[in-house]
Formats: structure tokens, C-alpha cells, sequence
């Protein structure tokens, strides 16, 4: 029940409980974002059981209060290498109004980032996920840092205790966050980051141009 609700908030929606009967059993309800569904077959009703079902669904609106205004314009590198959260993060990611790039590799995002700002059009926000194959995020926030990329990099990772998050602080990040995301925290911490990264308030202000150098 705890991984479901979890599930659901991420998707912007809930598990709240309607009805608990001994004997019976307990019913719940379940709300997603899902959006406008006119016209969207849900469900093909062949028990009287799924047409019930079908009858409950409910769709709550696409954008939450605040959050597109927030990430609108809002580029965003997401490093993870997991196919499940590339796909779960990125649609929170866009859903909140932002331009979400994905690099399956710390590696890929190494060369994004820098290739990004060669271009003149840097990432707002870079969110890297620790464990990761060809080039973990560690090593690719020691290499970003290390060519004097001052861009907020938001530790991803499954690992909460304490250590984990300074370890990730030590390899250069500026804030971490655990998986599985919770999407209110995290993007509430995206738009602090990104209302912080004026060239004012860098935590690292002598890192004012990135260096090329071979990986």
C-alpha cells in the first residue's frame, strides 16, 4: 500500500480510503493525473466487476496549481539509466512545463552538459542518478566540477542514510534527493535551484568558464 501511494503521488494523484467492512475487506480509491478523457475508451467492460470500476475513474488536471509557471522554459538535463524512472521522471519533468534532455549514462551526461554550454545554452538544472553504468554520477560531478561547470547538479539515488547524502554533497553536488522521487519535494527543490542559479548567488564563483579537456 505504501509503494502504491508513493506510485500514485509521483503521477499526481493519491491512495485515500474509502470504505474498510470486516469480513469484506477494505476499498480504495486511486486518482491520477490522467488529464481530460473525453473520448478515451478506459476500459473494456465485459464483468459487471471492470464496469464498476470503469465508473469510479477519476481524472484530475494535467497542471497542477504552480507547477508549469515554475519549470515553464525550465531546461533540465536528467542522467539516469534506469528505463522505469527515465520515463516516470521525465514525464513529471514535463508535465511541471519543463524541456527535459535524457542521458542514459554519466558519460552521456558529461559530454551534454559540456557541449551544452559551448553552444551558449547551458542547462538550467542537471539531475544525476549516482549509480550508473559506463560513467557513474559521482565521477561525472567530479568531472563537471572540475571543468568549472557551476550549474545546480541534484543527486538521484536510492540510498538514504546520511552518509550517502554527503557523499553525494562531496562529489560536488549541490542537494540530493531519494528515489523512489517523491514529486512535490523534487520539484520544489528544482525551482529553488533554479531561482538560486543566478550568476550572483553560485556557490562557486570561480568557476566562471568551463574547461574542454579529453574524459
Amino acid at each position: 500500500m505504501t509503494i502504491s501511494k508513493r506510485l500514485a503521488q509521483m503521477l499526481g494523484g493519491d491512495v485515500t480510503l474509502v470504505e474498510t467492512r470486516p469480513g469484506a475487506g477494505t476499498r480504495f480509491r486511486v486518482t491520477v493525473a490522467a488529464g481530460p478523457l473525453d473520448g478515451v475508451r478506459l476500459i473494456d467492460a465485459q464483468s459487471p466487476a471492470t464496469a464498476l470500476a470503469a465508473k469510479h475513474v477519476v481524472a484530475l488536471p494535467v497542471t497542477e496549481k504552480g507547477d508549469a509557471p515554475a519549470l515553464q522554459g525550465c531546461r533540465i538535463l536528467l542522467a539516469e539509466d534506469g528505463v522505469d524512472n527515465q520515463r516516470l521522471i521525465s514525464f513529471i519533468l514535463k508535465k511541471a512545463g519543463a524541456d527535459a534532455t535524457l542521458a542514459e549514462n554519466g558519460k552521456i551526461a558529461l559530454d551534454a552538459v559540456l557541449a551544452a554550454a559551448r553552444a551558449g545554452q547551458p542547462f538550467d538544472v542537471v539531475l544525476m542518478d549516482m549509480q550508473m553504468h559506463v560513467m557513474d554520477g559521482y565521477e561525472a560531478t567530479r568531472q563537471l566540477r572540475a571543468r568549472g561547470c557551476v550549474q545546480p547538479i541534484i543527486a538521484l539515488t536510492a540510498h538514504a542514510m546520511e552518509q550517502d547524502r554527503q557523499k553525494c554533497l562531496d562529489a560536488g553536488c549541490d542537494d540530493y534527493a531519494s528515489k523512489p522521487v517523491n514529486r512535490p519535494a523534487l520539484l520544489e527543490k528544482i525551482r529553488r535551484w533554479v531561482r538560486a542559479a543566478s550568476p550572483a548567488s553560485r556557490r562557486l564563483p570561480k568557476r566562471t568558464a568551463l574547461v574542454d579537456r579529453p574524459a
